[in-house]
């Protein structure tokens, strides 16, 4: 009903375990990581546990995926509910095995013919059994039975329970001790954080194509964490329901009333235990929200014009770098506290008043929350008019402004964001309009400059790290600069710091391609690399360069790269074959082009397009 109204392709918040709209938690990758290396390492037994909703079943979905590529036979079971015959046999349907017995011995038999021919042909053989904690005692000890089907040197087929919590005290019986001790890892899927809720709805948008950028407001975001606790299933749920809300009220934000009324309807669809302590707990929590100390803080931009040739210093905080130097996948740098809170400049709905203090801070106020909008298209006009203002928020993708001059600077500072760096807008907020617009990033601790990229959306997009691209004839409701944020297919996500984010079509992105340019970071110092330098910097880079090379190369071009921390002629041979990948000038030299492909490369949620390479 709402897709047309928020331009969806399809629906975003489906129950059904679609692998497409998988949303990689921390959880969910350490999850599915697990499970991955417990079958590639041929570990046998492995468990997988997790609360009802929680992205079990969507984790196995895309488990199959990851597996497809490799030599590998699939058989999942969905439907445990069977007698001991019946489960081998359904076992054997799923391996293409003719079932021609009725007892355990000649199905189990008939198995292991297949498993030790499949063994010959080097292909690893799993079996997933889903909702396994509705099998019986009886049943999982004849499943642990199937794990005695081996060679001396290895498990011939690798098994995955997936279930709730209760499985675990089930394997805990002392009749199924023997199954408890073979079971080598394990892994339980948590809820996400309230962080990640948000990822995964603007996740969950992202892949059903929204055309509109649907705003959640800080306090509708605690509403739905305080309701949904977290599980996924139950986001689904609520969010589906807020949406329907929203096209109800003409509404393109969810605020907290729309949030409410959301989590009110669906109160008699999510489990108990949310709701024994309180009577009402939609108004009780409402209440709890609108009489907190909001201290949201607003700086007014000032006035009083800087010299242009002073940089903006936009206070930016980094994060230690980590190199782990078996799988070199680098840890974002964490954020060291460097000025005021994410949220340093409001938005319309929260100007300050004349003592700088946001509405709400007074102790007896019992404002009600914002209405939303009446009308689905917003006036352009009358948002220009308004003061440039800037929202910053953790998680969104974008930083937004409300006057056009600014939109370039928000552009560079939301691909700051890409790269992990936080920003302090409260020390923008100070330097006037013209310095903002026209200063030069400044930073002590890290190398920061604008690059252009030569070409056409595909020469630019081939290097995989989201750009600002200048449009050649904006319309109306389009800045002159957006930010190419990721591309999927024949799709591109641009945000625009004016209006929000969407989704193009490729080719109208194309026609209106203008030129791009992207932000250089020297996250990890490489610049200051020279030929015959030892350290650590030069090792992490080798160690990069070798893993990067050997998962491309078709022979052993990378066998001479050894990672020694010594700058030498093997490492600058290496770093030609990267920018050769990347059909860049193979100089050997660690130019600008190289050094941020080689930076956004080596951290592990660098900036990207998309998540694979394409040559």
């Amino acid at each position: 009903m709402y897709n047309k109204f928020f331009g969806l392709a399809e629906a975003p918040f489906n129950i059904t375990p679609d692998s497409r709209f998988l949303f990689l938690s921390r959880r969910h990758r350490e999850a599915l990581g697990a499970l991955v290396y417990g079958i590639r390492e041929r570990k046998g037994f492995i468990l997988l546990t997790g609360e009802i909703g929680s992205g079990k079943t969507t984790v196995c979905r895309a488990l199959v995926q990851e597996l497809r590529a490799d030599n590998t036979r699939l058989a999942v079971i969905l439907n445990p509910g069977l007698n001991e015959i019946e489960m081998l046999k359904a076992i054997n349907d799923e391996y293409g095995i003719p079932s021609y017995y009725d007892t355990k011995k000649g199905l189990v038999d008939a198995l292991n013919q297949f498993l030790i021919q499949q063994h010959r042909n080097n292909t690893n053989v799993v079996l997933i059994i889903d909702e396994s904690q509705n099998l019986e005692p009886a049943l999982l000890e004849q499943i642990r039975m199937l794990s005695n089907l081996e060679t001396e040197d290895t498990k011939l087929i690798q098994i995955v329970l997936m279930g709730q919590p209760e499985l675990n005290d089930t394997l805990a019986l002392s009749q199924l001790e023997q199954l408890n001790q073979r079971i080598t890892v394990r892994y339980h899927i948590g809820p996400l954080t309230e962080e990640e809720m948000q990822a995964y709805i603007r996740h969950r948008l992202f892949v059903a194509r929204a055309k509109i950028d649907v705003e959640l407001t800080p306090g509708a975001v605690r509403m739905a964490y305080a309701a949904t606790r977290g599980i996924p299933r139950r986001i689904n749920v609520l969010m589906d329901r807020a949406l329907l809300a929203s096209y109800v009220e003409g509404s393109y934000t969810l605020d907290e009333r729309i949030m409410a009324k959301a989590v009110q309807e669906i109160a008699g669809e999510l489990p108990q235990q949310q709701k024994k302590e309180k009577t009402d707990p939609v108004k009780s929590f409402i209440s709890s929200i609108f009489t907190m100390r909001t201290a949201i803080g607003a700086a007014a931009i000032i006035a009083t014009l800087a010299l242009v040739s002073v940089a903006v210093n936009i206070g930016i905080r980094l994060a230690n770098v980590k190199a782990e130097r078996m799988s070199l996948d680098v840890e974002r740098r964490e954020v060291a506290a460097a000025g005021t809170s994410d949220s340093d400049l409001a938005d319309d709905d929260t100007t300050t008043g004349a003592e700088g203090a946001a509405p709400g801070d007074d102790d007896s106020s019992t404002t009600a929350p914002p209405k939303a909008a009446a009308t689905p298209a917003p006036d352009y006009n009358e948002i220009r008019k308004n003061n440039p203002n800037w929202k910053y928020e953790k998680n969104a993708p974008l930083v937004r402004v409300n006057n056009p001059r600014t939109v370039f600077r928000a552009a560079q500072l939301s691909l700051l964001k890409t790269w992990g760096i936080a920003v302090d807008l409260s020390e923008m907020s100070k330097l006037g309009e013209d310095t903002i617009t026209q200063g030069e990033f400044k930073s002590d601790k890290v190398r920061i400059q604008t690059l252009p990229i030569s070409g056409d959306y595909y020469d630019a997009s081939r290097f995989n790290v989201p750009l600002i691209v200048r449009l050649s004839n904006p319309s109306e409701g389009q800045s002159e600069h957006v930010v190419l944020l990721q591309t999927q297919g024949e799709t591109a996500t641009v945000g625009d710091p004016q209006w929000g984010v969407k989704v193009y079509e490729t080719e109208d992105l194309k026609k209106q391609w203008g030129g791009a340019q992207t932000l250089f970071v020297d996250v990890y110092q490489l610049s200051t690399l020279k030929k015959g330098d030892r350290n650590d910097r030069v090792r992490a880079m080798q160690q990069f360069l070798k893993e990067f090379l050997a998962d491309r190369s078709e022979d052993d071009k990378d066998s001479k790269l050894e990672v020694n921390g010594l700058f030498d002629v093997s490492t600058t041979d290496a770093i030609r074959q990267f920018q050769a990948y990347y059909e860049l000038p193979d100089t050997g030299q660690l130019d600008n082009m190289t050094l941020m492909l080689l930076n956004s490369r080596m951290m592990r949620n660098g900036p990207r397009l998309r998540n694979v390479e394409v040559n």
